[in-house]
C-alpha cells in the first residue's frame, strides 16, 4: 500500500510541476501573438484564404497543446507539440514567399553576403529615398550621397513619382511654366492634381527626367520620346517619357508600363458575348473584307481595343499589318509600319496606299483623321482586305458623320462598311470592398424588381474596427473595363446611311438586336463589375472640372 501511495505521489508531482505549464503557456502566448497580430493582417492584405488558414492554425494549436500535456515524456512531447503548433506557420511562410514580390518576402535574418552588404550601404546613403532607377542605356543609376547637393534633387523627384506609383497611376503629367510646375496623375482614367513645385525645382526635375530617359537637353522645342526604369516598393516599372516644349512652357508625359497597358486580350476588353459574335464573323477568310470603324473619346482605350481586334487574326497564317503614327507596343507576328512625318514626299495616305499594294489580309490604321487616308481606305471596297480604322469620336452617330465627311461621298463611305464599334472606359468595382444593395426605384433603371446592384465601398471590417480597403486604397475601384456599342452594317443600315438618315440607321441596327452603350453599361452594373454612379459619370454630358488637388505627404 505504501508503494502505491508513493507512486501516486510521484505522478502528482510531475503533473503539477509549476514550471512546465508556464513553458507551455509561454509558447501558446507567443503563437497567439504571432498569428493574431502578424499573420492575420498579412493574410488580409494579400487576400489569402484567411478562414482556411485560421482553421489550420487553431486545429494544430489544439493538437500541439494536447501532445505537450499528455505526452509520454515532457521533454519529448514538448518539442513535438511545438513543431505541430508551428507547422502551419511554416507552411504559411512558404506560401507567402511564393506569392509576393521579392521585397515583401519574409526572411529570418539579413544576408551577410557582399551583395547584401553593398545593398545595405546603398540604402544608408539614399536614406529617405526608396526609388532606384535604370537609365535609357540600361545602366543602374547611383543615388548621390546625402551630403551631395544632387541628393536633394532625387528626393524631389521621388515626391513627384512616388504618389503615382503607390496609387497605380497609368500616367503622370508635368507642366513647367513661369508660375511653377504643375503635377497630375491619372488613376483608372481619373486625373488628380498633386502638390506643385516651384519653377526652379521643376526645371531641375525636368532635366533629371530627360537625362534618365536619354533625351537631348539642348533641344527644348522638338518633341522627344525616351524610356527609363524605376524600382519601387510596388515593383518594377518601365516609364515612357514624352517631352515637348513651346514658348509658353514645357510638358512631360510619363506613361507607366505603357506596352502592358495597351496589350489586352480580345476576351478581356469588355465586349459582351452578343457583341463579340458580330465581330467574330469577320475573322474567317471568306468574310475578311471591308472596313470596321473603331472609335472612342481621347484617353478611353482606343489603342487597346484596336490592338485587341487585330490580335484576333492569326499573324502567322495571314498577312497582318498596322499603320501607326507611333508604336505603342510590339505585336507578335504583325508588320508594324510607323509613318515618318519628317518625309514630306510620303504622307499618311500614300503610306497606306503602299501597304495595300502588298496584298495584306488585315490592316489596322490608327489616328484616322484626314480625308486623303479615308479615301484611300475606301478604294479597295468591300472585297479588299479587312481594315480596322481607329478614330476619336464620342458616339456612333458622331463617328458615322465624321467618316462620311472624311470620305466626301456618302455612297463610297457606306459601301465597304461591315461594323462600327464605339467604346468608353468605366472603373471596375473593387471585389474586396464593394457593397451590394437593392435600389428603391428599379423601374428608373429599367430593371426587374429586386435586382441587386453594387456601389463602391472603400472600407472593410477588420475584427472590431472599420479600416481603409488595402486592395484599392480606399477608392472603391480597381482597374477599368470597356463598355461597347457594336453596330452591324446590314443592308437596311447601309441603305439608311446612303440616304443620309443616321437616326434610321441606328433604328435599323436596334432591330438587329444591337446593344446600346447605356444598356451594355447597365449589364456590367448588374454583374457587379461597375456602379451606377460610375456609369453616370462616364456617360453623362461632359462638364469641364478642374482635377482635385491632393497634397503629397
Amino acid at each position: 500500500m505504501t508503494d502505491v501511495l508513493f507512486l501516486l505521489s510521484d505522478t502528482s508531482v510531475f503533473l503539477l510541476s509549476p514550471w512546465k505549464p508556464l513553458i507551455i503557456w509561454a509558447v501558446v502566448v507567443f503563437w497567439a501573438w504571432l498569428v493574431a497580430t502578424k499573420i492575420q493582417a498579412n493574410a488580409t492584405f494579400y487576400q489569402f484564404s484567411l478562414n482556411q488558414w485560421n482553421m489550420a492554425f487553431i486545429a494544430c494549436c489544439g493538437i500541439g497543446v494536447a501532445i505537450m500535456f499528455f505526452g509520454w515524456m515532457f521533454w519529448i512531447g514538448w518539442p513535438v507539440g511545438v513543431l505541430v503548433m508551428f507547422a502551419p506557420v511554416l507552411l504559411y511562410w512558404r506560401h507567402h514567399n511564393q506569392s509576393v514580390p521579392e521585397h515583401a518576402k519574409f526572411h529570418l535574418a539579413r544576408k551577410s553576403s557582399p551583395e547584401a552588404l553593398e545593398k545595405r550601404a546603398a540604402k544608408k546613403i539614399s536614406k529617405a529615398i526608396t526609388l532606384s532607377y535604370v537609365n535609357s542605356q540600361n545602366d543602374a543609376v547611383k543615388i548621390p550621397a546625402e551630403k551631395d547637393p544632387a541628393h536633394e534633387l532625387y528626393m524631389i523627384l521621388e515626391t513627384v513619382l512616388a504618389p503615382g506609383l503607390e496609387n497605380r497611376a497609368s500616367r503622370m503629367d508635368l507642366g513647367l511654366g513661369a508660375g511653377g510646375c504643375i503635377v497630375t496623375r491619372t488613376v483608372d482614367t481619373l486625373r488628380t492634381k498633386q502638390e506643385s513645385l516651384d519653377t526652379d525645382s521643376g526645371a531641375k526635375v525636368f532635366n533629371l527626367i530627360r537625362t534618365l530617359a536619354g533625351m537631348n537637353l539642348e533641344d527644348s522645342r522638338r518633341q522627344q520620346v525616351g524610356e527609363f526604369q524605376v524600382n519601387s516598393p510596388q515593383g518594377h516599372q518601365v516609364l515612357t517619357v514624352t517631352f515637348s516644349g513651346s514658348s509658353k512652357g514645357q510638358l512631360i508625359r510619363i506613361d507607366m508600363n505603357r506596352s502592358q497597358q495597351v496589350r489586352i486580350p480580345y476576351d478581356g476588353i469588355g465586349l459582351l458575348p452578343e457583341q463579340r459574335t458580330i465581330l467574330d464573323e469577320l475573322i474567317p477568310e471568306h468574310n475578311r473584307h471591308g472596313i470596321v470603324l473603331v472609335s472612342s473619346p481621347p484617353g478611353q482605350g482606343l489603342t487597346s481595343t484596336s490592338y485587341a481586334l487585330l490580335s484576333c487574326h492569326d499573324s502567322y497564317t495571314s498577312n497582318v499589318r498596322s499603320l501607326e503614327r507611333a508604336t505603342e507596343a510590339m505585336l507578335e507576328g504583325t508588320v508594324q509600319q510607323v509613318w515618318d512625318p519628317s518625309n514630306p514626299q510620303v504622307d499618311y495616305a500614300r503610306t497606306l496606299q503602299s501597304m495595300l499594294r502588298r496584298d495584306p489580309d488585315v490592316i489596322l490604321v490608327t489616328d484616322m483623321e484626314d480625308a486623303d487616308t479615308a479615301r484611300v481606305a475606301t478604294e479597295s471596297g468591300d472585297r479588299g482586305p479587312l481594315l480596322y480604322l481607329a478614330m476619336n469620336a464620342g458616339s456612333t452617330t458622331e463617328m458615322m458623320t465624321k467618316w462620311i465627311q472624311l470620305v466626301g461621298d456618302v455612297n463610297e463611305a457606306a459601301l465597304p462598311l461591315k461594323a462600327m464599334v464605339t467604346q468608353r472606359l468605366v472603373r471596375r468595382l473593387c471585389d474586396n470592398c464593394k457593397v451590394g444593395f437593392v435600389p428603391a426605384e428599379t423601374g428608373r433603371f429599367r430593371l426587374p424588381e429586386g435586382t441587386e446592384l453594387y456601389r463602391a465601398g472603400g472600407q472593410i471590417q477588420d475584427r472590431n474596427k472599420v479600416i481603409e480597403c488595402p486592395v484599392c486604397r480606399g477608392t472603391g475601384y480597381l482597374g477599368v473595363t470597356g463598355i461597347f456599342e457594336v453596330m452591324p452594317i446590314t443592308d437596311d443600315v447601309r441603305t439608311a446611311i446612303r440616304n443620309g438618315d443616321l437616326k434610321a440607321a441606328v433604328n435599323a441596327a436596334l432591330r438587329e438586336k444591337m446593344i446600346r452603350l447605356q444598356d451594355a453599361a447597365m449589364r456590367k452594373a448588374v454583374a457587379g463589375e461597375t456602379s451606377i454612379e460610375e456609369i453616370s459619370r462616364v456617360l453623362s454630358p461632359a462638364t469641364k472640372k478642374k482635377p482635385k488637388t491632393e497634397k503629397v505627404q
